[in-house]
């Protein structure tokens, strides 16, 4: 039985996206080895086993960029915490030595004698 799936003819192959995916479902549902499907389709089985490779690192590619992405955000949001904590600490302290360093010193002190 000949499968009726198009693909790009004459010279170096360059196959679309929406050919691949069809192939590889054709291949999974068929439950046929590659080389039987790859044989109906005109191409080489190391292209079905490539293709299927690609597709799984694509899929398992997005989903931990995602929970890459989600994990370096809290981290950022953690340190940017942490950090914040810092600068009120230290602007309380530069609040307090500045109302220390402005106050005048009490009148009427005896100046020391040499």
């Amino acid at each position: 039985m000949k499968t009726q799936i198009s693909k790009a003819s004459h010279g170096l192959a360059k196959y679309s996206e929406e050919y691949r995916q069809q192939a590889l479902e054709l291949w999974r549902k068929s439950g046929r080895s590659a080389n039987k499907v790859a044989a109906e389709l005109g191409i080489r089985p190391s292209l079905l086993y490539k293709w299927s490779t690609d597709a799984r690192q694509t899929q398992e590619g997005h989903g931990a960029r995602e929970a890459r992405g989600v994990a370096e955000l809290e981290a950022e949001i953690s340190r940017l915490r942490e950090e914040n904590t810092k600068l009120l600490e230290q602007r309380e302290v530069l609040k307090k030595s500045l109302g220390i360093l402005s106050e005048m010193p009490p009148r009427g002190m005896p100046k020391s004698k040499p």
